[in-house]
């Protein structure tokens, strides 16, 4: 599959990814460009949400600890549009 030359590289590489996702034999992941946002918009129809990571070092809450906490809060609208994130927050113990 040549690329395209006379497209700027990354709607070349887009223009790939395209080609391959036609065929049943690919799945193409993209990147996740965050969109954090300046500010807390308010207003009816928004709900905050929380992402929540735990790193912990094994499966066995008896015997394993948690080693690493990251959280990231969104808001998206009540029809499930996500708006944005707000400043992450991520501590080693």
């Amino acid at each position: 599959m040549p690329v395209d030359n006379s497209l700027p590289p990354d709607r070349a590489l887009e223009a790939l990814a395209d080609r391959l996702e036609v065929s049943e034999d690919y799945r193409v992941l993209r990147r996740l460009r965050p969109s954090v946002l300046g500010h807390k918009p308010e207003g009816r129809g928004l709900r905050n949400g929380l992402f929540v990571d735990l790193e912990t070092t094994g499966l066995d809450p008896r015997q394993d600890e948690i080693i690493e906490i990251g959280m990231v809060p969104f808001i998206y609208r009540i029809d499930g549009l996500l708006l944005g994130t707000l400043p992450a927050f991520s501590r080693l113990r």
